[in-house]
């Protein structure tokens, strides 16, 4: 009886490190995050380019596809561009497009597109009005997405950024979002430059909120040869060298 409760237990030990090993991570948006186009208008705007050149990019990648999803995910990134370059009513006029884009996406549209795109829809909204009401629906909808998708490389990073941006009693924990990102890293075959960016400043950020400001600045030293353009990175890197004064 003892020899086949031994072996019940290797069993599924086995079973469980099988399954880690083959574990994935998956990308709905590989074939957007792989269009030069779009690659084009990512340079533009996390690079901090001028606003004219990031124009050129946004209008170059919106004349070449009609996917209402794919627009309403690119105004997303002019929205934070606009913001990050305090030019706000900028920002403003194209979160209505992006609204406006993502109320065109039929149910042809897969439930974890459609439920990336109110994300990202939420997060522009709470990121250009900082109202309450916004950054609530956000959390529930990151929440929602991470619960129904965790492999999926965008929704598990939202959840990590969830995480560290969450105060404690509403569950936030840099400890929880750092092994995210760690599994995040383990697993990235297939991941997007932008996916792989968003990993690396996530994993820096709770790496500096568990007081590892060290290794926090290499991550975003290693970000930032990807984009150079991120308004959370100067404040992070004030973050640590604080605690590296201490």
């Amino acid at each position: 009886m003892e020899l086949k409760l031994k072996r019940l237990i290797m069993l599924l030990l086995t079973s469980l490190l099988l399954a880690g090993a083959i574990y994935a991570y998956t990308d709905s948006f590989s074939e957007m995050q792989s269009d030069p186009l779009f690659l084009q208008l990512l340079d533009a705007v996390k690079n901090g380019k001028n606003a004219e050149e990031a124009d050129e990019a946004y209008t170059s990648y919106m004349q070449s596809t009609a996917n209402p999803l794919y627009l309403s995910r690119a105004e997303y990134h002019m929205v934070r561009y606009y913001m990050d370059m305090g030019m706000k009513e900028e920002a403003e006029e194209h979160l209505e497009k992006q609204k406006e884009f993502l109320s065109l996406v039929d149910d042809s549209a897969s439930e974890v597109e459609r439920l990336v795109a109110q994300v990202d829809s939420t997060s522009s909204e709470y990121y250009v009005t900082k109202k309450l009401g916004a950054g609530m629906e956000n959390n529930k909808l990151v929440k929602e997405l991470y619960k129904k998708y965790p492999d999926e490389f965008y929704a598990a990073l939202q959840e990590g950024f969830r995480l560290i941006y969450a105060p404690p009693i509403a569950g936030g924990s840099d400890k929880k979002a750092l092994k995210i990102f760690s599994d995040i890293e383990s697993n990235q075959e297939g991941i997007s430059h932008l996916d792989y960016y968003s990993l690396l400043v996530g994993k820096a950020m709770a790496l500096s909120g568990l007081k590892e400001y060290e290794e926090s600045e290499a991550y975003l030293d290693r970000a930032c040869e990807i984009y150079s353009f991120d308004v959370s990175v100067p404040e992070i890197r004030s973050d640590n060298a604080k605690g590296l004064k201490k």
